[in-house]
């Protein structure tokens, strides 16, 4: 019955934990809004475009998805945020003394990016209609950084106007016209990192499509836009910004719903087995409760008797089990979040949720207990 006890306290923490570690992914913020975005991918040099004619079909593209009802904003973007993917570049700092290379994550946003994805304006400005596309003798390409780049590699100094040079494959150099709000990247677990934004080209490109209706309403309307500019445009990946995060978390939910299946189920066999455990002992003990009542003993002695006998085998159980499971929960480490694998108030609610059940288990036994008949029990063979 210990043992049974004991396991049970070690599933109900795992599963506790693993939990906790879903509601804390699913309560982060990333840093923009996630609600009422479609997705969609596109790639027109599939098609035959090249980099001048993906923009052109880019900037035909955007008013004609804005004209959409339902539609608030528009934009585009080399990848999107919490995709999974990781996109990182190289620069130097112009004005440095050491012509230090640094690394930063980057990203190749369209027009209205920031407006569409809700990330808000710290300082400066972010791109303009203007920015697409360049003049070809632009020698600086305007750049948005988030805020922790401007905290890592500006320190205390305004990032506003300093420029940067080398970045991405091309090499190409940009002066910062503006600081963002920082925004997860990768996933919901990845640390918030410096990151650059830059004016984003032809070629492939992710729409962000934010509106004011569901977003899945719109699908047909968006299908029948781009068929109107080419009908051998064909659109990969339509999704929702929330179906995606979802999607992602699958991992922790599926291991936090077996988890709680498992845990519950043992202490279901901890709850019969405490209960079957203490209705035998009732029965085999039914002379000395006669005889105890016989001897002036009041039913609340006779139920505290065996509901003592009930709660000492549980707590019994349940300090092995913590002690278990406070060593096998380090093993959870790399699948928690936003939770210690000691983390008290988990091993403080499974204590208490398992002190209740056992309080239930015991209440029939007891209850019988008390209404054995004295000469009843005296004459128990």
């Amino acid at each position: 019955m210990i043992a049974q006890v004991a396991f049970a306290i070690l599933a109900l923490s795992g599963a506790g934990l693993l939990v906790r570690t879903l509601e804390n992914l699913k309560s982060i913020n990333p840093g923009f809004d996630t609600g009422s975005i479609l997705l969609f991918q596109m790639d027109p040099t599939l098609n035959g475009y090249n980099g001048a004619r993906s923009k052109g079909l880019y900037s035909e593209l955007l008013p004609r998805l804005e004209a959409i009802p339902g539609v608030v904003s528009v934009t585009y973007s080399f990848d999107s945020l919490l995709s999974g993917n990781y996109w990182d570049t190289s620069f130097r700092i112009e004005g440095e003394t050491q012509n230090t290379q640094h690394a930063t994550l980057d990203l190749a946003a369209g027009p209205k990016f920031f407006e569409t994805m809700r990330i808000p304006l710290l300082a400066g400005r972010v791109f303009s209609p203007q920015d697409y596309p360049l003049p070809p003798d632009s020698p600086w390409k305007p750049a948005v950084i988030n805020e922790d780049f401007a905290r890592t590699f500006f320190k205390d100094q305004n990032a506003l106007g300093r420029r940067i040079s080398g970045v991405g494959h091309q090499g190409t150099s940009h002066e910062i016209v503006g600081v963002v709000g920082d925004t997860k990247f990768r996933t919901l677990r990845s640390e918030i990192a410096p990151t650059l934004f830059v004016p984003a080209g032809g070629g492939e490109a992710i729409f962000e499509v934010r509106t004011a209706i569901d977003p899945r309403t719109i699908v047909p309307a968006v299908r029948s836009a781009v068929s109107h500019l080419d009908n051998n445009l064909p659109l990969f990946s339509i999704d929702t910004q929330t179906e995606k995060i979802e999607r992602s978390l699958f991992q922790e939910r599926l291991i936090a719903r077996l988890s709680t299946f498992f845990g519950g189920l043992s202490l279901l066999l901890a709850c019969i087995g405490l209960y079957g455990l203490l209705s035998y002992e009732v029965t085999r003990r039914t002379r000395e409760i006669g005889v105890r009542m016989a001897l002036g003993a009041r039913p609340a002695d006779i139920l505290r008797f065996i509901v003592r006998q009930g709660i000492a085998l549980s707590a019994a159980g349940a300090v092995l089990g913590i002690l278990g499971a406070l060593t096998a929960t380090r093993y959870l480490a790399s699948l928690l979040y936003g939770v210690r694998p000691d983390d008290p108030l988990t091993f403080v609610a499974v204590a208490t949720l398992l002190g209740v059940v056992a309080l239930a288990a015991c209440y029939i036994p007891s209850r019988r207990a008390m209404r054995v008949d004295p000469m009843v029990a005296l004459r128990y063979e």
